[in-house]
């Protein structure tokens, strides 16, 4: 079996480009780890990316690699990449059982993920559960476009300002 892994080219992060569907956000402290990782241990997974370099996974290692010098001067600007070739949908649920499995996600940005493998893409419930291992009421509750109509909770209490988007 051939594995991405297999065939790591060294690629300029100059050329790579972010997709617009990632759900993962890597806080201020979180980076300065991930950088402080890369310094000390140097680059230890490669950045997954398609055949036209849209970063699948790894854009905040490469974010990195572009804005910090050391990092950049790590390598040369060179970035270790792992070229793989997978439909959209494909792409969209492998980084979100990357991410998953790292650590946590923003909730309206899953929400506009699911929408759009459910919607866009024509993918089932079934299977968004299955290619990114959430429940079917977990992806239900994403679909909805108000968490308090999904669970019938009156709008009008009040709640903390966490569960307003953009405050």
């Amino acid at each position: 079996m051939n594995h991405p892994i297999d065939k790591i080219q060294w690629i300029p992060v100059d050329g790579l480009f972010s997709n617009d569907y990632n759900p993962n956000v890597v806080f201020n402290q979180e980076l300065a780890l991930l950088k402080y990782s890369l310094l000390i241990s140097g680059w230890i997974q490669p950045i997954l990316i398609t055949s036209n370099n849209v970063i699948i996974d790894g854009f905040h290692r490469a974010t990195l690699a572009k804005t910090d010098r050391d990092v950049f001067a790590l390598t040369n600007g060179l970035v270790p990449c792992a070229v793989m070739e997978l439909t959209e949908p494909e792409r969209i649920m492998l980084t979100i059982r990357i991410n998953r499995a790292k650590g946590s996600h923003v909730a309206f940005r899953m929400s506009d993920c699911i929408k759009q493998l459910i919607h866009d893409h024509g993918m089932s419930v079934e299977s968004v559960c299955k290619g990114i291992g959430a429940n079917k009421d977990e992806i239900e509750l994403l679909l909805c476009d108000s968490v308090f109509e999904k669970k019938g909770i009156n709008e009008s209490t009040k709640y903390s300002t966490a569960w307003v988007p953009g405050k």
